[in-house]
C-alpha cells in the first residue's frame, strides 16, 4: 500500500493520557506537513519523468539520435526507479 500526501496530512495523533509524556502536537503536525510536501514533490517528479520517458520525445531519426534517446531513457528509468522506491518507504 502506498502512502499518499493526503493520508499524511489527515493523520492525527491522540493526546497522551493525563500525567503521561507525549509528543508535541504542533511539532508532529509540522513534520507531517513536511512529509506530505515531500511526497507531493516526489510524485510530481515521477509524473514528469514518466512523461519525459515517452517514446514520443523528439530526438530525430538518425542512429546517433536514437542512441542518445535510448541512453536518456535509461537514465530516466533509473531515476524513476529510485524515486518510486523512496516514495514507498
Amino acid at each position: 500500500m502506498m502512502l499518499t500526501p493526503a493520508e499524511v496530512q489527515a493523520l492525527r495523533f491522540a493526546r497522551a493520557p493525563f500525567g503521561k509524556r507525549g509528543y508535541d502536537e504542533d511539532e508532529v503536525d509540522q513534520f507531517l506537513d513536511v512529509v506530505a510536501q515531500t511526497l507531493i514533490a516526489l510524485q510530481d517528479e515521477i509524473a514528469m519523468l514518466r512523461l519525459a520517458a515517452s517514446p514520443d520525445a523528439a530526438y530525430g531519426t538518425s542512429p546517433a539520435a536514437e542512441s542518445q534517446m535510448l541512453a536518456e531513457l535509461d537514465r530516466i528509468k533509473q531515476r524513476l526507479t529510485r524515486l518510486e522506491a523512496a516514495v514507498q518507504h
